[in-house]
């Protein structure tokens, strides 16, 4: 990809910057920001163009939005109009349907991706979904993803945000549940260390983790995603169902059995063994 004006909308934030550093050889960047002063400084740290969202679309060949979920669809809406129709229009937010309809309105070239990886690691190995909705520009994208060794997934934003639902929308509020149940104990946090298991310290270290990131990203992903309602009650439902279970040894048994028929049994204690052995090196 060379001589391409880029504008990415929100490129103050860490991803668009991480898009920027990775786009800028051979491309002319430009970026808006929260403030223009905000953009002025990150621009001439990394001597790009920068602007008012507006104004630095207009003549774009490529321009990605980068901005919260909560807010995406807003900012799409509002430099639409500007956005030139042959111009490639893409986001890059974890919610698909709502993004790529709302851009569909303003050019005939949409792509809309799913970047499943910080911006603080390399893009080579990471899980990227594309979603091509519109017009063929979007190879382009394709291109600049495979050039930098991301593994590459495609999809429709329905199918997206239905896999999401569970990958993002489920594992996040399961880890919720469980963060909120430990809160209500009287378990303190150095008693739970002393008699934790290197499978128990894993399981609560990832729940850790995801409580040291912004909580309006994760209540974003949960609001945003059309799917993720029913998801959320069908965790509730099972959770319920399982409470009840468990007085029945027998009807137990057999409904255990018939959850380890939805995952590879062998690879995962194959993986997690692996895991737990490094962990418990580190103990030592």
């Amino acid at each position: 990809m060379i001589d391409q004006k880029i504008a990415i909308v929100g490129g103050t934030g860490k991803f668009g910057q991480h898009l920027g550093k990775h786009m800028e050889e051979g491309n002319e960047i430009f970026i808006s920001g929260s403030s223009i002063e905000k953009a002025e400084k990150i621009a001439n740290k990394h001597e790009w163009g920068y602007g008012e969202s507006e104004e630095i679309v207009k003549d774009a060949d490529i321009v990605i939005v980068s901005v919260p979920i909560s807010v995406t669809v807003d900012v799409i809406e509002s430099i639409g109009p500007k956005v030139p129709d042959n111009a490639l229009f893409c986001d890059v937010t974890s919610v698909k349907q709502r993004p790529v309809e709302a851009m569909k309105k303003y050019s005939d070239e949409v792509l809309g991706m799913h970047p499943m990886y910080a911006p603080s690691n390399t893009i080579k190995g990471q899980k990227v979904v594309l979603c091509p909705e519109k017009g063929k520009k979007w190879t382009v994208m394709e291109e600049f993803w495979e050039e930098n060794g991301a593994d590459l997934h495609f999809t429709d934003p329905e199918s997206h945000d239905r896999a999401m639902s569970f990958v993002q929308g489920l594992m996040h509020f399961s880890e919720l549940v469980v963060a909120d149940v430990i809160r209500k104990s009287e378990f303190e946090g150095e008693d739970m260390q002393e008699f934790s298991s290197p499978v128990y310290s894993l399981i609560t270290d990832l729940t850790a983790r995801m409580l040291n990131q912004k909580p309006g990203l994760y209540g974003s992903i949960q609001k945003e995603n059309p799917e993720n309602e029913d998801i959320r009650k069908a965790f509730v439902d099972s959770a319920e169902e399982l409470s009840e279970l468990v007085e029945d040894e027998e009807a137990f048994a057999e409904r255990f059995d018939e959850l380890g028929e939805q995952f590879d049994l062998e690879k995962a204690q194959e993986n997690t063994d692996k895991v737990i052995e490094f962990l418990s090196n580190e103990v030592r």
